[in-house]
């Protein structure tokens, strides 16, 4: 892919990546958050203003889902347009790429976030899975079968072991290993320009907007008349079995006049 052109996919990705984020502040509504975060870590912080609550809430979220937008609306395109994969069809794995000797499947993710004996066990079942779908399927296959779990990020950089029957490569080694450019990883945030900063801007009045949307619902149902935050009501409406009266799928419920 000619610089021209990878730069012209970054700011595509960069665009969707933006407008997804965007998108999840606009639907977002107060309930949903507030029934996913934990209060007693909020409480336990010490925090008794409740514009800061609201944004400790916004970026615990944009904290969570960041990841997985990003994975799916920046590396998995970049890494489609460059390797020529095609999407596998098979249960735990991402895309295919065969040669005229190799099927290599990858299990593409962010990061080489680390994963415990059983996940691993699980990922080398799933990969021992389709070869056995390849080899079943097209009977005649002498093709070398290399599974890789494959990271945007990171130093991961290992052949498979008798544990884990699977290379992980991350960040450069990665990157290289597809395109054949030790410094492509470098290029990913080289051809980014300015458009970050430019789509910051859309991003921050999303923000703004949502956290006037939550302060304006937070206040009437979990502050007091002198302004303390109700922290056993917000308690019981995140954990209890039945809900406080008022607030009901994530909006106040208004009295009718």
């Amino acid at each position: 892919m000619v610089p021209d052109e990878l730069e012209q996919l970054i700011a595509s990705c960069l665009a969707n990546f933006y407008q997804r984020r965007i998108e999840g502040l606009t639907n977002l509504n107060l309930g949903t958050i507030l029934s996913k975060k934990n209060p007693y870590l909020f409480r336990a912080s010490g925090i008794a203003y409740a514009p800061e609550l609201i944004n400790e809430l916004l970026a615990a979220h944009i904290s969570s889902s960041d990841e997985s937008i990003f994975g799916s609306s920046f590396f998995e395109p970049v890494f489609r347009a460059v390797s020529g994969a095609r999407t596998a069809a098979a249960k735990g794995t991402d895309f295919v790429i065969e040669t005229d000797d190799t099927f290599t499947i990858i299990s593409l993710k962010s990061g080489p976030n680390a994963l415990n004996s059983s996940q691993v066990a699980g990922q080398n079942r799933e990969f021992e899975n389709i070869e056995r779908s390849l080899r079943a399927t097209l009977r005649n296959l002498r093709k070398a079968f290399i599974p890789i779990m494959g990271c945007g990020y990171g130093r991961a950089n290992s052949e498979a072991t008798s544990a884990r029957k699977y290379a992980k490569l991350a960040g450069q080694s990665f990157w290289e290993h597809i395109t054949g450019d030790a410094d492509f990883y470098i290029k990913l945030v080289r051809l980014m320009r300015d458009d970050p900063a430019r789509h910051r801007l859309d991003f921050e009045a999303a923000w703004n907007r949502a956290a006037n949307r939550f302060l304006r619902d937070f206040l009437p149902e979990f502050c007091d008349d002198t302004g303390n935050i109700l922290w056993e009501k917000l308690v019981q409406f995140n954990s209890g079995r039945d809900r406080p009266e008022g607030m009901q799928g994530g909006r106040r419920r208004r009295s009718a006049k």
